[in-house]
């Protein structure tokens, strides 16, 4: 059982300060913890929470572990678990752009929620590297980043809770939302960019992410053995991403993301053109083909960098007139091209490997005004004439 007592302290300045001072067993030990407040009431509701605590079973021993310090063992205890490279650099991103530079030095056990109120603040009104405001976007992702640390440090009873959780951050509908609206091609532009690289080293690259909406890192780790032509459709099975200049090959982003795509007999006929091409060009250079080679690659036959996808990509879109959209957003044509023309929200859902279908729906609700409009009608029919 834990008792304590609150007195007051002075300085030989004349400064006066109040101590709860908490006593209580441990392992046949007496242990004891003393705090400093500025008020007495202050120490006295630290006392009486430091005595619940412990009645509750819920006690945290006293430390001045920092954020910073915590945050080592922490990267690393999540690497230990096989958190992916890329994973583990986002967090690493976010804790050494904005996290550490501001709470860094504050002790784990002294963090308050109003700290990390005005941590998300001050990013948006000036927390990018210009100086200018961060987007909702990413200050939803510190939060993140923060809100699960701390509920690791909760958990491993480093602190009494994570006061992270209840910060008003930005909601991730609320970022989507205040987002720029994503940018897509119509049909007929989408159409122009495949007749101006007709052709090219790289046309069955882009025909295929065009066609099939995958992500530029499953099509970077699709490899020949996941490609069944005669069937007509690809496996997303893994994806590779460079993580400070290495390749790391991972299992697609989540679950739903392994999946079967069915490509159409145009995309199908030109990735067969495509291998045989590449065949020749790697059997004149003494270089042999295995089935789990890549799909995509140099022409020598290495793996291509996902950061030389998007350059090229650029480049090929600047050679014409056409609106300049980012690569990711071929992914973001693709699907609403395919829920503009009809097709079952389900269906895309699983075709782009999102987590969910409400997902899909929150992302491209905004290219189906139509069916609004044709669930009202459909309604009426119902009924018959008044």
């Amino acid at each position: 059982m834990a008792s304590g007592t609150v007195y007051r302290r002075e300085t030989p300045a004349g400064a006066t300060s109040w101590v709860a001072h908490v006593t209580w067993q441990e392992g046949g030990r007496r242990r004891q913890s003393k705090r400093t407040y500025r008020t007495k009431k202050e120490a006295q509701q630290a006392l009486a929470e430091l005595i619940a605590t412990h009645r509750t079973g819920t006690f945290v021993a006293p430390s001045r572990l920092t954020l910073r310090d915590y945050s080592v063992g922490w990267l690393a205890g999540l690497e230990t678990q096989g958190r992916k490279a890329s994973t583990l650099r986002g967090y690493r991103q976010v804790l050494d752009l904005y996290l550490l530079p501001r709470l860094g030095h504050v002790p784990l056990q002294d963090l308050r929620t109003p700290d990390f109120d005005k941590l998300y603040r001050d990013l948006l009104v000036g927390g990018s590297r210009n100086g200018g405001p961060l987007s909702m976007t990413s200050v939803h992702h510190v939060h993140a980043a923060a809100n699960k640390m701390l509920n690791d440090a909760e958990r491993k009873g480093l602190v009494t809770r994570n006061v992270a959780r209840l910060a008003d951050a930005p909601s991730l509908t609320t970022a989507r939302a205040k987002a720029p609206e994503m940018q897509v091609w119509t049909p007929a532009e989408l159409a122009g960019l495949l007749r101006s690289i007709e052709g090219h080293h790289n046309e069955a690259l882009f025909l295929t992410i065009a066609m099939t909406g995958m992500r530029r890192s499953e099509a970077v780790g699709l490899r020949w053995c996941d490609v069944e032509l005669t069937r007509g459709a690809l496996v997303v099975s893994q994806a590779a991403t460079q993580v400070d200049g290495v390749e790391q090959i991972d299992a697609p982003k989540s679950r739903r993301s392994r999946r079967v795509i069915d490509i159409d007999p145009a995309t199908t006929a030109i990735l067969q053109r495509y291998r045989a091409s590449q065949r020749e060009r790697l059997f004149m250079l003494g270089i042999p083909m295995q089935s789990d080679d890549r799909v995509f690659t140099t022409e020598l036959g290495r793996p291509i960098r996902p950061d030389s996808v998007t350059q090229a990509f650029g480049r090929l879109v600047d050679a014409t007139d056409l609106p300049r959209i980012r690569l990711h957003d071929l992914r973001h044509t693709h699907a609403s091209q395919l829920l503009m023309a009809g097709v079952n929200v389900k269906v895309v859902s699983e075709r782009l490997g999102h987590a969910s279908v409400s997902f899909t729906l929150d992302t491209y609700a905004h290219v189906m005004p139509g069916q609004q409009a044709e669930a009202a009608a459909a309604v009426a029919a119902l009924l018959g004439p008044g």
